[in-house]
């Protein structure tokens, strides 16, 4: 479901502790709690939200995440719901993003807290020693050998938006607690075994072109799109001796050589990858009726689905062996 209204959050609840500022990462955030009775059904009733704005240099930036979700969606990757929301009072506009764990119930560890434990002197500012095998060896211990299916998902995803931001602290695991049988919980005298799961894929804005300003993308051709395409990054590096960032379309590459049962889960992820929903969703987006400068422009909209579909058939080719 796509919201057809923009969602006023002037007189939602705030938070205790974070109304004001939320201190983590680069742009302005705030947490706001929805109303017990919302006037959308999109709205989860008494739920946190952050509400996030663009980078002042970027004023279009927030509809990333917005995008980012609808994509989550068509790709089904698990990704916290998005809409558009802005303050009435302050004039602000921005992404309403739903919190993805019950407060004071859920636990969420961001995957740093076990970089920073196994790595010494990680450098948590710039986290360039954030890679992919310690991620790995992390997911098996705490999920299982079939984490790498979900893992590997969210490499396709960020591969598909051109996120260069999953950094340690912008992935992570959920508490799952699991109860036992019976016969086992009186054998081991307790009701219940913990499990890690992973959260949802969240903080999507750095993504799908929102630093390329629109006298410039509408002036590139196929050739600068490719280019710029391919320049793309992960936040992840190899390996701890392989300190080099790793390529979107790269990361395709390195796991089709190395796991053919998830390369064959990705290309279905992107067979189902319904590209004439995507144009109805994004032309939807255009209409809402936000206020006038925080609009996203067809302009905007048309290069983010050429952009996305390019990096669709990039992938595609390179996870059948084409590149």
């Amino acid at each position: 479901m796509i919201q057809l209204n923009p969602i006023d959050i002037s007189e939602w609840g705030r938070h205790v502790e974070f109304s004001e500022a939320y201190p983590e990462g680069a742009r302005p955030k705030r947490i706001v709690i929805s109303p017990a009775e919302p006037l959308q059904e999109i709205i989860r009733p008494s739920w946190q939200y952050m509400f996030k704005l663009s980078d002042p240099k970027y004023p279009e930036q927030f509809w990333s995440e917005l995008i980012a979700y609808q994509i989550g969606l068509l790709l089904d990757v698990p990704v916290p719901p998005a809409h558009a929301g802005f303050d009435r009072m302050t004039g602000e506009c921005g992404s309403l993003s739903e919190w993805f764990y019950e407060p004071n119930e859920d636990v969420f560890y961001a995957a740093g807290h076990f970089f920073y434990r196994d790595i010494k002197g990680f450098d948590k500012e710039k986290g360039t020693q954030h890679n992919l095998l310690t991620a790995q060896e992390l997911n098996e211990t705490f999920i299982g050998k079939d984490q790498i299916y979900d893992f590997w998902s969210m490499m396709l995803f960020d591969s598909l938006i051109g996120n260069t931001d999953r950094h340690q602290e912008n992935w992570g695991y959920l508490l799952n607690t699991l109860p036992y049988s019976k016969s086992v919980a009186r054998r081991k005298n307790e009701p219940y075994r913990v499990q890690l799961k992973f959260a949802p894929w969240f903080d999507n804005g750095t993504s799908l072109g929102y630093q390329i300003i629109a006298r410039k993308f509408l002036q590139w051709d196929n050739t600068r799109l490719d280019n710029f395409i391919k320049k793309g990054t992960h936040h992840f590096r190899y390996a701890m001796d392989n300190l080099t960032q790793i390529g979107h379309i790269e990361s395709m590459q390195f796991i089709s050589k190395h796991n053919a049962d998830v390369r064959h889960l990705l290309q279905l992820r992107l067979k189902q990858f319904d590209i004439e929903q995507f144009s109805v969703v994004m032309t939807k987006l255009v209409d809402l009726p936000m206020p006038k400068d925080a609009r996203l422009t067809k302009d905007r909209a048309d290069f983010i689905v050429r952009l996305t579909l390019r990096r669709l058939e990039m992938i595609m080719d390179t996870l059948n062996g084409n590149h």
